[in-house]
């Protein structure tokens, strides 16, 4: 979207014109955010000749504090340099480095991470040969903890209590400091030291923030805090692009702040100034469904264009044929298609590149075989085919739970064998060994479609994942490759091949093409042509939505994803995927006739 008004709109001007006291301004979609926020900044400045030093703009990453940086410069010139502008945890180290003796050096790296999460691991005695999944993991954990969320990793609540304690007492013997800690430990100062909060508090009288739905709980109460009774804090957001509940953000915060501030002015950008009417009606319709949420009235300043473009097919193969007739070369670069997760990004890409169809793709570009599960799959293959390693042995030996000890495979060129003597005296554990070695056998002696198929219903590794909460997406996709070999070696020695000559990802990608990408990753993008695809349910909604607020999310992800489209939206769903029948989702009910 062009943001280059003539002159904002009667909401726009309405908000720039703001100067004193609490504010909300509601952004839908296209509505020209932005250019009100930095059109307010240029307004307190020139008119209300606000000192720039006074002025606090908090955003949510880098990029985003760099465009504002930008345009500020643009609308204001030097005086833009006075004007404090970054994100949170920019924003809040600097406050925690004027007050103690600290710099960079005492921000934990993420090398330093690692390897402190892995001495941990070591202390505790957690067994894993994957690590890297493991930091991941407890990584994860830790971070949620520290910002109230309610967190369990597959080690049990005992060991992640004991794991975040040694955690914590390590950055602090280490004065060291972890994202999550610029936030918690700025919040405490201000606590602790009314003098130092005070100080703070006379600095930054205007205070905005972006992307105000995207605000964790401790992020709002510091900023309370910061803003004080006499700060006018403005806040802009919409509660129906909050997206990040993973990370602890709460779309009903907009509402917690009016709850806090009644006395708060209220301006709701409602005009969409990027997609077309019936992309604008179409998303309203679904968005409505969801009860947590602020009414509003959305329109569009452009009148023309197609209707949704809403279509099933028989299975993704077809789906994938047909937008690759639709899509036309030179519209290639404005083009994008949206997958819930990053294994059916992968795919689409996967198979556009085959037809010669230039990819980009954007978010994480892990290749299929580095994943945890492709990992798991590609262990149990070696040793099934005879290929013997001490590491494929402990990382598949209990998945599933089979009460094996790494002990069992204590030599170097351990054998699966190895598991019968160790547990020669220990009859239930001892046929667990033997069902394990049965299972390597079997799969041994099978084609890689069957191995595959054997391991997964058989040996329970699909019953495994779903124990973990885990995607079986990925296996089935690894399922559906197995058909293209004749014996596990030829696969073997084909993944080994594509794992020497990609660069971090089985899908090349260009600097121009069509884009690949996520509904996540989406947000803040726009494009002249999307593709929605596998719009079922299990799919959009995600099948570990099960909570009447996990399914909002999930529907705000799906209308986040509608309003990337500025002139044409396609929204495709599928009757089949390996072998299983699949419903449209339920979020299409009021736009098709289910």
């Amino acid at each position: 979207m062009n943001e280059t008004f003539a002159a904002p709109d009667n909401a726009q001007a309405a908000a720039v014109r703001h100067r004193d006291g609490p504010a909300l301004i509601i952004a839908g979609p296209g509505s020209g955010k932005t250019y009100t926020l930095t059109r307010r900044l240029e307004n307190l400045i020139n008119n209300f000749h606000i000192d720039p030093s006074d002025i606090l703009i908090i955003t949510f990453t880098n990029a985003a504090a760099a465009e504002m940086k930008k345009r500020a410069r643009g609308l204001i010139g030097v005086s833009a340099e006075a004007v404090t502008i970054g994100t949170f945890h920019s924003v809040f180290f600097g406050i925690l480095k004027n007050t103690f003796p600290i710099n960079s050096s005492n921000i934990l790296r993420k090398e330093d991470k690692y390897m402190i999460l892995c001495d941990l691991t070591r202390i505790l005695g957690i067994e894993e040969a994957d690590m890297n999944a493991v930091t991941d993991e407890l990584s994860t954990i830790i971070s949620r903890r520290k910002n109230g969320i309610k967190a369990e990793s597959g080690f049990g609540e005992e060991l992640d209590e004991q794991f975040f304690s040694l955690y914590c007492k390590k950055l602090s013997e280490l004065r060291l400091l972890d994202f999550d800690d610029m936030i918690l430990k700025c919040k405490a100062l201000f606590e602790k030291e009314p003098a130092i909060l005070k100080k703070w508090q006379d600095r930054y009288k205007y205070i905005m923030i972006d992307e105000f739905q995207d605000t964790n709980p401790i992020q709002y109460e510091t900023i309370q805090y910061l803003a004080g009774e006499r700060t006018s804090l403005c806040v802009v957001g919409d509660d129906d692009q909050s997206i990040y509940g993973f990370r602890g953000a709460d779309p009903g915060i907009l509402q917690s702040f009016l709850k806090d501030h009644p006395e708060a002015s209220q301006y709701e950008l409602s005009v969409n100034y990027r997609c077309t009417a019936s992309i604008v009606r179409a998303a309203d319709r679904v968005i409505r469904e969801n009860k947590n949420r602020i009414e509003k009235h959305h329109s569009a300043f452009d009148q023309t264009g197609d209707d949704v473009d809403i279509r099933c097919f028989a299975d993704r193969r077809a789906e994938v044929s047909a937008i690759k007739e639709e899509m036309s070369p030179e519209n290639f670069d404005d083009c994008c298609i949206l997958t819930r997760t990053n294994e059916l990004a992968r795919i689409f890409a996967n198979e556009l590149q085959k037809s010669g169809v230039p990819v980009v793709v954007k978010g994480k570009k892990k290749s299929r075989y580095e994943t945890d599960t492709a990992k798991d799959v590609i262990a149990y293959l070696k040793l099934a085919s005879g290929i013997y390693t001490r590491q494929d042995l402990i990382r598949v030996m209990n998945k599933p739970m089979r009460f094996i000890s790494r002990e069992a495979f204590d030599r170097e060129n351990a054998k699966p064998e190895d598991a019968l003597t160790y547990y020669s005296g220990r009859r239930e554990i001892y046929n667990n060994a033997v069902r394990f070695l049965e299972d390597l056998h079997s799969m041994g002696r099978s084609r890689p479609k069957a191995a595959m198929r054997y391991l997964m219903k058989v040996a329970g590794y699909e019953r495994y994942l779903k124990s973990k909460g885990r995607t079986t997406e990925e296996l089935y996709g690894l399922y559906e490759e197995a058909s293209e070999y004749t014996s596990i070696r030829q696969w073997l020695k084909e993944i080994e091949e594509k794992a020497l000559t990609s660069d971090k990802a089985d899908v090349e990608t260009c600097s121009k093409g069509v884009k690949v990408t996520t509904l996540h990753a989406s947000k803040g993008l726009e494009f002249r042509e999307v593709y929605i695809v596998d719009v079922n349910e299990g799919i959009i909604p995600y099948h570990k939505a099960k909570l009447i607020d996990d399914i909002e999310e999930e529907r705000r992800l799906f209308y986040v994803g509608m309003t990337r489209a500025v002139k044409r939206l396609h929204i495709f769903y599928i009757q089949e995927s390996m072998g299983k029948i699949l419903q449209p989702s339920s979020f299409l009910g009021g736009l098709i006739d289910l």
